[in-house]
């Protein structure tokens, strides 16, 4: 059975492997408490497949980049697609 320190551990890799994976600025989710909540819009262009105006979205809520608020857009339509 693993210790809590090696959960831990385990449990900080993964989460840092998202954060790269999906493009998303360490620094920016610990300015949002509890991370940031995306409005209703945001999800409505990104499944119309509006990205410009998700990645706007995207910045205006949570204050990130352009580069970040791009990948991070296209993360994501890239998973809606594996699911479609």
């Amino acid at each position: 059975m693993e210790s809590l320190e090696e959960r831990i551990a385990r449990l900080e890799r993964q989460v840092a492997y998202l954060q790269r994976h999906l493009g998303v600025d360490p620094s920016l989710i610990d300015a949002v408490p509890g991370g940031p909540a995306l409005p209703p819009d945001f999800y409505q262009a990104l499944q119309k497949g509006k990205t410009i105006q998700a990645i706007k979205i995207y910045r205006q809520t949570t204050g990130a980049s352009l580069l970040v608020a791009k990948n991070t857009v296209e993360a994501m339509q890239r998973r809606i697609a594996l699911e479609s």
